[in-house]
């Protein structure tokens, strides 16, 4: 029951799909300091990327029907230090429109880096720029084999616990002379048997051990 609810209510979801680039951030020299610097520069970058100025340009680029901060609410960008690349996903109702959210806002972020750069020292420059282009949206949620797990896992747990529950009671009942024994510390001496009637006519049920 659990599992079946919990594909039910991921059914009613709308599908959201998540489409991803990636940039490359290398330095102009392979100097260890520079590295070190870069690592730190990249978290700049993951801030600059969800901007609202950026928002604003992909905005109207795209003629998006969206405010800065619903687009804004789009963008997860995380900087990977280890690799020197950057992250952006784009989540939206639709695959298509995920992808060009994505690809847009990297190429406009990538075309001010190259703006900028273009007055520092050659020596001291960063190059960003597009390590794979974006595809198409991927769904994103709802995770039905997530969510379907976690459905039999909670319905497995609830029924087990139902079923210990259920145990527990049983056993301060008398259903047997032993049980009489055990519990009350207290002899059997007869069973009666319980007569029914039914349709004016006494039939007789199997007996039920009692005191």
């Amino acid at each position: 029951m659990t599992t079946a609810s919990t594909a039910f209510f991921s059914l009613l979801q709308t599908p959201v799909y998540r489409s991803t680039v990636y940039l490359n951030v290398w330095p102009a020299r392979l100097d260890l300091s520079l590295q070190q610097t870069i690592r730190g520069l990249m978290r700049n970058y993951a801030s600059s990327i969800t901007s609202r100025e950026i928002a604003l340009e992909v905005v109207g680029d795209l003629q998006l029907d969206l405010t800065p901060e619903q687009f804004q609410a789009k963008l997860t960008v995380k900087p990977v230090e280890s690799d020197f690349v950057i992250r952006i996903d784009a989540d939206d109702y639709d695959a298509l429109l995920a992808r060009d959210i994505a690809q847009h806002t990297a190429e406009v972020f990538v075309e001010d880096i190259r703006v900028y750069m273009v007055d520092q020292d050659q020596r001291d420059r960063v190059e960003v720029s597009i390590l794979e282009s974006a595809l198409p949206g991927q769904l994103y949620k709802p995770k039905w084999s997530i969510n379907l797990l976690a459905g039999a896992a909670f319905g497995l747990l609830l029924g087990t616990a139902a079923s210990a529950l259920a145990e527990w009671g049983e056993l301060h009942m008398l259903r047997r002379p032993q049980d009489v024994r055990r519990d009350l510390d207290l002899r059997v001496l007869s069973i009666v048997p319980n007569v029914a009637r039914r349709d004016q006519t006494k039939v007789a049920t199997p007996p039920l051990e009692t005191l």
